[in-house]
């Protein structure tokens, strides 16, 4: 038996389903109100759901006026919250894990994960300012300590002076293959060398030239 070990979290524990159509439809209006007024007869258009829309104005998310959706305060950071954490999850599924398919993924991680893992994720991605389509990511607590105060504590090989010594974190790369079979692995440290014309990296007395978008998918911590 396994001691003082928290239940697993699920998609069910993070609300009831009442919540989680109010954070799609949120989510939704959020979306719409990029192009200007939200329209009640286009949202209830994409969501499918005239009575939980009407009920959302009850429950003091919207507010339904002449024909026109919008936001209370509360419902407004919640849809702020939703849209940031599906949009970090495109970016984390996009740039780290290389995916090409992970829209339904995407919708499904926002509703799990809690504000620490967010903001975990937000400063691993180095707090990017939109998602894969071009759309624009909410800021967090975490971005603006980031644009006062701190870099981000991963990033890309290209991003680090030349002359620095770094961990890697994360490969992200089609030559991973390649590179592990030459001891360039996750957990070891490398010095990056040169810039131009290639990259050069070095590992315990291995030097290693790549090229740079081999390098971009190359993430390290100082």
């Amino acid at each position: 038996m396994i001691e003082n070990k928290k239940p697993c979290r699920t998609l069910k524990d993070s609300g009831t389903e009442k919540s989680l159509f109010e954070d799609e439809a949120l989510e939704t209006i959020w979306e719409l109100a990029e192009n200007g007024e939200v329209n009640l007869a286009d949202l209830i258009n994409e969501v499918r759901n005239e009575k939980g829309v009407l009920d959302m104005q009850k429950d003091g998310l919207i507010i339904i006026k002449e024909g026109k959706v919008y936001f209370t305060e509360e419902g407004r950071r919640r849809a702020k919250d939703i849209t940031r954490r599906h949009l970090l999850a495109e970016r984390l599924f996009a740039d780290v894990l290389a995916l090409n398919d992970y829209e339904e993924d995407a919708c499904l991680f926002e509703h799990a994960i809690s504000p620490e893992v967010e903001e975990a994720i937000c400063t691993f991605l180095g707090h990017p300012p939109t998602c894969p389509h071009g759309r624009a990511i909410p800021r967090g607590k975490c971005c603006k300590l980031y644009a006062k105060e701190v870099k981000p504590l991963v990033r890309p090989l290209t991003d680090i002076e030349v002359g620095t010594n770094a961990k890697v974190v994360v490969i992200t790369t089609p030559a991973m293959e390649r590179l592990t079979s030459i001891g360039l692995m996750p957990g070891e440290i490398v010095k990056l060398l040169q810039k131009k014309p290639s990259y050069v990296i070095s590992v315990e007395e291995t030097t290693i030239a790549i090229d740079e978008e081999i390098a971009k998918g190359i993430y390290v911590k100082k």
